[in-house]
């Protein structure tokens, strides 16, 4: 649109004689012109409409004059300029028409070339006002934009810390009780010889490690999202964590009457660098699927090199089965949170629907690839390649079996307290220590005040210390042990065993003074080997932590 101007004159041949000089400007769409006879005339034009780029306005006029048209105008929102028109010498009310916000002024009678410069340098002065003022909005908008998105930053964050304590939080609530679910379990498997009742009770225990499997993987998840999660480059053997993989599945496949087999291509190294424990759960989430949707057939995990690359070698992994396969319209969504390959699925089989978004996130940490093959009624195979490192070191040992007779006399007359405050927690611990040392002296403590009152008293070769408990918790008492007591009550060995699995708990209970970590439910093999590597040390009590 061109520029809009408006003249406020009340001579009436002014509208004819600008019309005439300036028509081919307004031919030429340069300028708009309109017109009014006074300042009433023009303040109702200019509250009507806000599209006036310029005024041109006489100051002598009936009804309302310029001066009082100037003073109107500073409370309208139109963007433009004002230039008054006077005669010669009539400088007292220029003065004025200038201090009342009047850009420019022309004097009668009017040089029309005059007057086309004014209107010329009034409307570039407009245009730039209009860009600043621009600026000035866009530079508003973006500081509030910035601002906004700062506090939305911080919402997120907020939430993100939410999330975590309330996954911390109820980890350690479902947990709880589910350690002693599955302890009380194991230790009936043990003493039950009826038929029925060990049916039962292995139905009791499988159901409860299904649903700790559940909230593994939505902690992994959380892990996963939230950057916390760490990858191993230790030692390892492919042949060692395949083995393990099958001994762990191999009963879930002979009960539905599947061969599960593996292979490894014999250019695979016998030693690389890595993640095994990443590994591991990669492979039992694919085959644990792999056996879960096939009814017949075979279950078989196939590994290759897929060649080298910047001193590393990627090694490829595939697991097929010849179970009910996935139809193409659903290949592309198995890999989202909550997707399983159709609604009936969770249903019929279980499972959260995490299992393959967290091997996937799991597999791209470790810079790797999964790609997935799939017919209906055929099967499926799941590939994934994971660069390692090629090396001679030895694999570390993880020390989770129970350790020879020798070594359990040797400990059996040691003293450990058992920090904890669930009845049945005490129980399964009491119970799953003396079912393989029956003779190691247990005291029970309720909570972290009463475990430094008696550690205080009988000076403990071991403590075993719950994280979350009334009155003092875990943390509070191994700092207060550490801190406050004397040697050699301040080096006894402290074993972390909580529900709570979160790396920044972890972390926390080495911080406080802990020196090893056993998560509910417990592995009763790992417990007794880190007691007996802990109450086994040379000098148990002259360690880091003795005063001097």
């Amino acid at each position: 649109m061109p520029p809009h101007i408006l003249i406020v004159d009340d001579e009436p041949d002014l509208e004819l004689l600008i019309r005439q000089k300036f028509r081919h400007q307004i031919r030429d769409g340069k300028y708009r012109f309109s017109f009014a006879g006074n300042g009433v005339e023009a303040l109702e034009m200019l509250k009507q409409e806000n599209d006036y780029d310029m005024i041109l306005t006489d100051l002598n006029m009936p009804e309302m004059d310029g001066l009082t048209l100037l003073s109107n105008i500073k409370f309208l929102d139109g963007q433009y300029k004002a230039v008054v028109v006077s005669a010669y010498g009539d400088l007292d009310n220029i003065r004025n028409a200038m201090n009342l916000g009047a850009f420019d002024f022309i004097t009668k009678p009017i040089n029309f070339s005059d007057l086309e410069k004014t209107i010329e340098k009034t409307l570039v002065e407009v245009e730039v006002i209009r860009k600043g003022m621009q600026a000035r909005e866009q530079l508003q908008k973006a500081i509030h934009d910035k601002e906004i998105a700062e506090i939305e930053r911080q919402k997120a964050e907020e939430a993100k810390k939410h999330e975590r304590q309330f996954l911390a939080n109820m980890s350690h609530e479902i947990r709880t009780p589910m350690n002693a679910i599955i302890g009380m379990t194991k230790l009936l498997m043990n003493i039950s010889t009826e038929y029925r009742q060990l049916k039962y009770i292995k139905g009791i225990k499988d159901s409860a490690e299904n649903l700790l499997a559940i909230i593994n993987d939505i902690l992994d998840l959380s892990k996963i999202e939230s950057g916390k999660i760490k990858i191993e480059h230790i030692p390892f053997s492919i042949n060692d964590t395949l083995e393990l993989v099958i001994t762990t599945l191999k009963h879930k496949a002979d009960e539905k009457g599947l061969t599960l087999s593996s292979k490894i291509d014999p250019s695979v190294p016998s030693g690389i660098k890595g993640d095994p424990v990443r590994l591991y759960q990669v492979l039992m989430n694919l085959v644990g699927n792999a056996i879960k949707f096939t009814e017949r057939g075979h279950v078989n995990i196939n590994v290759i090199t897929a060649g080298h690359s910047d001193g590393q070698i990627p090694i490829r992994f595939d697991v097929s089965d010849t179970g009910i396969g996935i139809s193409e319209e659903n290949l592309s969504k198995i890999f989202e949170k909550f997707t399983q390959a159709s609604s009936d699925t969770t249903r019929k089989f279980g499972g959260t629907g995490l299992g393959l978004t967290i091997s996937k996130q799991l597999i791209e940490i470790q810079k790797g690839l999964i790609t997935v093959w799939s017919r209906p009624g055929e099967g499926s195979v799941f590939s994934f390649t994971i660069p390692y490192l090629e090396t001679v070191e030895t694999p570390v040992e993880k020390g989770t079996d129970i350790p020879s007779p020798n070594t359990l006399n040797l400990i059996k007359d040691k003293r450990v307290l058992i920090v904890e405050d669930n009845a049945f927690n005490q129980i399964v611990a009491v119970d799953s220590i003396h079912e393989i040392i029956p003779d190691m002296p247990l005291d029970l403590a309720e909570n972290g005040r009463i475990a430094v009152e008696m550690h205080q008293k009988n000076n403990y070769d071991l403590i075993i210390m719950d994280i979350q408990m009334p009155e003092m918790d875990g943390f509070q008492a191994s700092q207060k042990i550490r801190k406050e007591l004397p040697s050699p009550l301040s080096a006894v060995p402290i074993i972390a065993m909580t529900a709570s699995v979160t790396r920044e708990e972890v972390e926390d209970c080495f911080e406080a003074g802990m020196d090893e970590f056993v998560a509910k439910p417990f592995n009763q093999a790992e417990l007794i080997s880190k007691m007996s590597r802990l109450l086994l040390n040379e000098n148990p009590k002259q360690n880091k932590y003795e005063h001097h």
